[in-house]
């Protein structure tokens, strides 16, 4: 079983340690999301400057919160995975007949991805850990992805190249080290300002992190949507439409390195590519 980090070990405890605001008007899961929000923005070289050690419990604040990531949360925040997957497709509104059937299409969909759709394969896919579809966050009348919003158009994921969608800050509010993980042994975390503004030109054209996102589409035909997004959060041109079940290979691809442009002849393109022909189910 993994340690749980101290309040203190992690990045993102810096930065809430240095502005979390006591007097706010916002409640206090509305100003973690706002500090996520501005955090992930910031890249990996202005995350950085928080990468510190741990400071004396007594010296830090009583109004600090240090419990914005649950345990299990901070044991796995920066660690083992860079794919998340997303989901936010739940059905209409007020249509509860239609909302069971998007519960029904959605675990079909969660079986595809995670297990190739048989319940006997142990061999799953990714972390569950990173696996974020709690209704209450991302369907409620107060989430902040609404089934029509910049980010979703008929319940489909936009995937706006350049965009932070909404409900991809929802789900790094669960692990918002996940860019830069918690190693002090990576090279570019003690590079030169110089060297910093060079790398992070190049860094704002890489894949950082894999999403996939269960929208509509995903939760329906099985065309599961697959996202980069650099180290800023944002949306990168090319995006990919895969059948459900290759979702697997997809992501052993991603954690060898193959990220998702070398699928396309122009990454830079603004595209959505359909991996193949047929159906997503097949």
């Amino acid at each position: 079983m993994r340690d749980v980090p101290t309040f203190g070990c992690l990045a993102f405890d810096h930065y809430v340690l240095e502005h979390w605001d006591a007097d706010s008007p916002l409640s206090k899961n509305e100003q973690k999301r706002s500090l996520v929000d501005k955090w992930i923005r910031l890249g990996r070289y202005g995350r950085n400057q928080y990468f510190n050690d741990a400071p004396d419990a007594k010296v830090i604040p009583p109004h600090i919160p240090q419990d914005l990531l649950t345990p299990k949360e901070r044991q796995v925040d920066g660690q083992i995975s860079r794919t998340i997957l997303v989901r936010t497709w739940y059905g209409e509104k007020n249509d509860k007949s239609n909302q069971g059937a998007a519960d029904e299409a959605y675990k079909r969909l969660l079986l595809y991805i995670m297990q190739q759709g048989d319940p006997d394969d142990y061999n799953i896919c990714m972390e569950p850990e990173f696996v974020y579809d709690n209704k209450d966050e991302f369907f409620s009348d107060d989430a902040h992805n609404v089934l029509d919003s910049p980010d979703l158009a008929n319940g489909m994921a936009l995937g706006t190249p350049g965009s932070v969608p909404s409900y991809v800050v929802t789900a790094l509010m669960h692990c918002p080290d996940q860019f830069d993980g918690n190693s002090y042994r990576s090279k570019w975390r003690s590079h030169t300002p110089s060297q910093a503004e060079a790398e992070e030109a190049v860094q704002d054209t890489r894949q950082s992190i894999l999403v996939l996102v269960a929208d509509k589409k995903a939760c329906e035909d099985g065309w599961v949507l697959f996202m980069a997004i650099n180290h800023k959060a944002r949306v990168l041109p090319l995006r990919l439409r895969g059948q459900a079940r290759e979702t697997s290979t997809l992501v052993a691809n991603w954690d060898d390195g193959q990220a998702l442009e070398e699928n396309a002849d122009d990454p830079d393109e603004d595209m959505e590519l359909y991996l193949h022909e047929g159906g997503g189910w097949d």
